[in-house]
């Protein structure tokens, strides 16, 4: 899977998502469902193969091909496998961004990033939202304050998040966010060890 598959910025819109789907998300659910059902066919799978390779009823991938049902996040990597997909769940992208779903669209070989929408990730997004700016930004060291204030769960979530940029980060903003968490923490870190 190729590590970059947003498309080029200048043609993108303003949300880095071509689909967001779940509860009343009609028209997005609507959306993934074909194509879901386009990357089924092109696998060359019969809704009941497919269905019986997945472990759900034939009816229940009907429903969820028609957009009535939208299968959870979790469920994705077992239909990436089932449908031979070219896609990727929760890659982290070049600019920050880790769209739940990266699926390449059979009829025309584009990536269709898709955010999956729920109550619970609502709740969990909600402590990550509040170290972006208005323009859904990451702040410049906003999200690593975040991770002081944040409950465990959300603390755990943002600190992998940290790691995964530094990761990809290079050495001079490596030694950067270095220093600064020394002069931040530097005392406190001491006491702990």
């Amino acid at each position: 899977m190729d590590q970059n598959l947003l498309k080029d910025p200048s043609t993108t819109k303003a949300s880095p998502y071509d689909l967001v789907v779940g509860p009343g998300r009609s028209s997005g659910n609507r959306e993934f469902g074909a194509l879901l059902m386009r990357v089924r066919e092109h696998a060359g799978l019969s809704r009941a193969d497919a269905a019986a390779t997945l472990g759900v009823s034939a009816e229940y991938l009907r429903l969820i091909e028609l957009g009535r049902r939208t299968p959870a996040l979790g469920q994705m990597p077992s239909f990436l496998d089932a449908y031979h997909a070219n896609g990727a769940v929760g890659l982290l992208q070049p600019g920050g961004e880790r769209p739940d779903l990266i699926l390449m669209d059979p009829r025309n070989d584009e990536p269709v990033l898709v955010e999956f929408m729920s109550r619970i990730r609502e709740a969990r997004r909600s402590t990550t939202r509040s170290a972006r700016d208005g323009a859904g930004q990451v702040s410049k060291m906003g999200f690593l304050t975040s991770v002081f204030d944040a409950p465990a769960v959300s603390h755990a979530a943002d600190l992998g998040f940290v790691v995964t940029l530094l990761a990809h980060a290079d050495p001079g903003t490596v030694r950067k966010v270095r220093e600064w968490l020394q002069d931040e923490l530097g005392n406190d870190l001491d006491n702990e060890a």
